[in-house]
């Protein structure tokens, strides 16, 4: 009998008692840790972090009061030297399933070769380290936005996300991307929260040649929507982009964004199509519409980025 009141005694104690992680936001944390809550229509908020980069988590609709805090560790890529100092960084873990060899962490100026900023959320809900549960502690997708500095140009961009309790990250979310050479923002979606890291994956091809990014306004005739055509072209190692063959890029994908109280933001597209470019064959283009419908006035940046150049923009205002 005495054991028994005691088990029961322990098992209640543990219904009671929240996990290390299952945290409260405390003092200091006014940057890294936030309140949201129903009652006040407080679905968005933006993370800042001492490294310059930031990232904005914009729930659907939160149905219950939670915090969430979003912590930054620092495992390594393939680049970094080898450690000679205890305790060594874990390295990074990328499913070779999604992110192909040569995929590495994009470089921060605040970091040493090779040093990643990987992203951790934590918090007071129910789900893994505490993170808020969907259908529970909210509904829909949660749209993360993450803005940062990089030493170099950029590759291929990716997103990456480890979903649930692993950490081994499977999952590429970039959905949008802006980059204006070292300052880039990108945007995912998600149906859960866990760790993301941004990432710089190789080219799939070698020495083709990115010959130009052009806009053209044009009007849709059967429903008289106004759009801009943006197209380009690239030709194969050592061809002339005048007289060169014009080649098809699956990989190229298309984002529009514009600033909003000085933070990039990607509106939505009425006439998204996957971002994914059209082939035209006769003038060997690759292109896409974009159309205007319900874009507010103001100055937007189209950012195209593939597997086989750097990311490429060019703007366009609506008066």
């Amino acid at each position: 009998m005495a054991k028994r009141i005691l088990f029961l005694l322990v098992l209640s104690l543990a219904l009671f008692i929240n996990p290390s992680w299952a945290q409260s936001c405390g003092e200091g944390e006014a940057t890294t840790c936030h309140s949201f809550d129903p009652s006040a229509g407080n679905d968005t908020f933006t993370y800042d972090f001492s490294d310059g980069s930031s990232l904005t988590v914009q729930f659907e609709t939160v149905l219950t009061t939670f915090d969430l805090r979003v912590g930054v560790s620092h495992p390594v890529d393939s680049t970094a030297p080898p450690c000679v100092e205890e305790p060594c960084p874990s390295p990074i873990s990328l499913d070779p399933k999604e992110f192909p060899s040569g995929t590495v962490c994009a470089h921060y100026p605040t970091n040493g070769t090779g040093v990643c900023d990987q992203y951790d959320f934590t918090g007071n809900a129910g789900g893994p380290h505490g993170v808020p549960v969907k259908n529970k502690n909210y509904k829909g997708l949660i749209t993360l936005t993450l803005s940062y500095d990089i030493t170099g140009a950029a590759h291929n961009p990716a997103f990456g996300h480890a979903p649930g309790d692993i950490t081994t990250f499977t999952e590429d979310i970039l959905t949008s991307y802006f980059d204006d050479t070292f300052d880039p923002t990108m945007g995912g979606k998600t149906p859960g929260l866990s760790s993301v890291v941004a990432l710089d994956e190789p080219f799939t091809e070698i020495g083709d040649v990115f010959c130009g990014l052009t806009q053209t306004p044009t009007n849709n005739p059967s429903e008289q929507k106004d759009q801009i055509e943006v197209t380009f072209k690239i030709v194969g190692p050592g061809s002339n982009c005048t007289t060169g063959t014009g080649l098809r890029d699956k990989t190229a994908r298309l984002s529009v964004s514009t600033t909003v109280g000085g933070k990039i933001t990607f509106p939505p597209i009425k006439n998204a199509e996957g971002n994914k470019f059209h082939w035209d064959n006769k003038n060997g283009l690759n292109e896409y519409d974009i159309s205007l419908e319900g874009l507010p006035n103001g100055l937007y940046v189209v950012t195209v980025f593939s597997s086989k150049f750097s990311p490429r923009f060019t703007t366009f205002t609506l008066p």
